[in-house]
């Protein structure tokens, strides 16, 4: 059985249009590589790392989402900030999800927050879409 957040991926992937008009996708799992992000995304203009987290939404709207990234994930991410990439944290609920950018995945979030930001999977899609076919 896979896990959630691969099942919460593969639902945003599965938004992607077919063939040339979607960016290249590559999954990142290196045994020997620690930290590297989940995704490289690349389109006609940018290129686009993504973190994938998939939790559980909060209750109640003042309680902090669960965004922790491992040590090495975010050396990994802050090395790849210094050098201007564009870098983003998805995290996936059951209810949709919300990306986090220019290093938002260091601040807590409340679940009032992320519902107020809660995108669809297709939206999501649509965004990574966008912005890895900007000049």
């Amino acid at each position: 059985m896979a896990k959630p957040e691969t099942t919460f991926t593969t639902s945003v992937h599965n938004h992607l249009p077919p063939g040339r008009r979607a960016p290249y996708w590559m999954k990142n799992n290196n045994l020997y590589t620690s930290g590297i992000w989940d995704v490289w995304y690349s389109g006609a203009a940018r290129d686009l790392w993504v973190e994938y987290k998939f939790t559980t939404m909060p209750k109640r709207a003042d309680t902090l989402v669960d965004v922790t990234l491992s040590p090495l994930q975010v050396d990994w991410g802050m090395d790849r900030h210094e050098e201007g990439r564009d870098l983003a944290v998805i995290v996936g609920f059951k209810e949709g999800g919300i990306i986090l950018l220019h290093r938002e995945w260091e601040e807590p979030i409340t679940q009032a927050e992320a519902i107020a930001r809660l995108m669809s999977r297709k939206e999501i899609a649509q965004w990574i879409i966008d912005v890895t076919n900007e000049g």
